[in-house]
């Protein structure tokens, strides 16, 4: 199997458990290559507090730090960005803001759909295709399937799948073409050892 990236998205408000940064600092024990901190239910001033504890869990690991939405937080902390869809007009029409933040950090956009995908693709680093297969996140709604993993190459883009990818069906993405695999709920919410093999299965 090709080489591939391990994105784990930490949902804050996704979390079952009782203690959110031990989850994250598990998760970098495991072997995980990336940490996306998103918690859309705190302000800004908030998820800061927080993103600098994440920030330093990862620094510790070694591992890459992403913060989604909060583009002003991820300036000071150095970090990558992840950008929402809502945020996606403002950038393209704005855009002399990431490339100046682009120098010294990636920018991970969506690509829910091609329309979509080209203006992320004209800003952004890394597209995020989703939702690849179904997931109760997106429930009712189509699932794009691993044929758009396959349309968005014309980008020429690194590629990370998301949505409803769990320990079975994640090695079909990356032989789709994807560089990178995005686990929310089995990151956060199962058994670690899922995810120590997973990680082990890059080696093989």
């Amino acid at each position: 199997m090709s080489t591939f990236k391990i994105l784990c998205v930490a949902d804050f408000e996704s979390y079952d458990g009782d203690d959110f940064l031990k989850r994250i600092q598990l998760l970098c024990k495991a072997g995980v290559d990336e940490i996306l901190l998103r918690a859309k239910g705190l302000n800004e001033a908030d998820f800061y507090d927080l993103a600098r504890v994440v920030a330093q869990i990862c620094e510790n690991y070694r591992k890459k730090f992403i913060i989604n939405q909060f583009f002003d937080v991820a300036c000071k902390l150095k970090s990558d960005f992840w950008l929402t869809s809502a945020q996606l007009d403002f950038f393209k029409n704005h855009g002399i803001f990431l490339e100046e933040f682009r120098q010294t950090a990636k920018i991970y956009a969506p690509a829910h759909d091609l329309e979509q995908a080209k203006i992320s693709a004209s800003i952004a680093d890394v597209l995020v295709a989703s939702h690849i297969f179904a997931t109760s996140c997106k429930a009712g709604l189509e699932p794009k399937g691993l044929n758009f993993i396959s349309e968005l190459k014309s980008f020429n883009k690194e590629i990370y799948a998301l949505g409803g990818l769990n320990s079975e069906n994640y090695k079909d993405v990356i032989k789709a073409g994807a560089s990178g695999v995005c686990f929310m709920g089995l990151a956060l919410n199962c058994d670690i050892e899922l995810i120590k093999k997973i990680v082990e299965s890059k080696n093989e």
